[in-house]
């Protein structure tokens, strides 16, 4: 299960934790806190190998991630203090309510004036292993409020961040697909460590499972960044979209 989550998450740059928290809650039992701070774990085992991969790749924009990780932080502790107040009806309903919200704008609007190169703002240039260039602008203070958001969101949902932080850093900040999953993957590395900190220390984890489950993962994170090279932006979208909405779809099927 890590390894395919792993592989799934690191091509579209979520970390998997979309996947993982549902499956944690429906398949196993977990009360939403330990699931989320179980699958914050592996995320962050999962973000470890994924970025590893992509820094060899050069993909990763890392001056810009290093700007956009600092906002996470403080969201990733602020997160995981409230999931313990959150309800399971609650949670699976926002959770659910995100995951559509997410997918129903990546799979009809796969592409956007956003992707094209935008003059104003911090320009960007990125030059991967393979010979592909990246030119790029990014409105910085808007990046830096969208991830203090990303990185409350992935405390509290336990999801990682990234199935908000690639939409936003795609259509919103004008962030090349590709070079925006890597250095997505690169910014949660951060944000995970914390919020998966601040979760052990409310007892909030299973270590058991995450570490099973992140055996697997590191080994899948590697095989996903690869095979992301070989996929072009609107499939990545699409498969993104189409993936978080059928997690949705299963969360709300529960309410039933």
């Amino acid at each position: 299960m890590g390894f395919g989550i792993a592989s799934l998450g690191t091509l579209i740059g979520i970390g998997g934790g979309a996947y993982l928290v549902p499956t944690l809650i429906l398949l196993y039992g977990f009360e939403p806190r330990m699931a989320a701070g179980t699958s914050l774990l592996f995320v962050l085992l999962n973000v470890l190998s994924g970025s590893t991969s992509y820094l060899r790749l050069k993909r990763v924009d890392v001056k810009l991630g290093f700007m956009l990780m600092a906002p996470t932080i403080p969201g990733a502790v602020i997160g995981a203090y409230l999931v313990s107040y959150l309800g399971s009806f609650v949670f699976r309903l926002v959770f659910a309510a995100l995951l559509v919200w997410a997918s129903l704008y990546l799979l009809f609007r796969p592409t956007s004036r956003s992707s094209i190169t935008m003059m104003r703002g911090y320009r960007r240039k990125i030059v991967d292993s393979g010979g592909r260039v990246f030119t790029y602008s990014v409105n910085v203070p808007l990046g830096l409020v969208t991830s203090f958001v990303a990185g409350f969101v992935s405390s509290v949902f336990g999801i990682g961040g990234g199935v908000l932080h690639v939409p936003i850093m795609i259509h919103v900040l004008g962030i090349p697909v590709h070079v925006a999953t890597a250095t997505s993957h690169f910014v949660l590395v951060f944000t995970t460590l914390f919020g998966s900190i601040t979760h052990s220390a409310l007892n909030n984890v299973s270590f058991e499972h995450a570490l099973l489950l992140g055996l697997g993962g590191v080994f899948g994170a590697q095989v996903g960044a690869r095979i992301s090279g070989r996929i072009d932006d609107v499939k990545i979208k699409r498969l993104l979209g189409l993936t978080l909405l059928v997690v949705a779809i299963r969360l709300v099927y529960q309410f039933s």
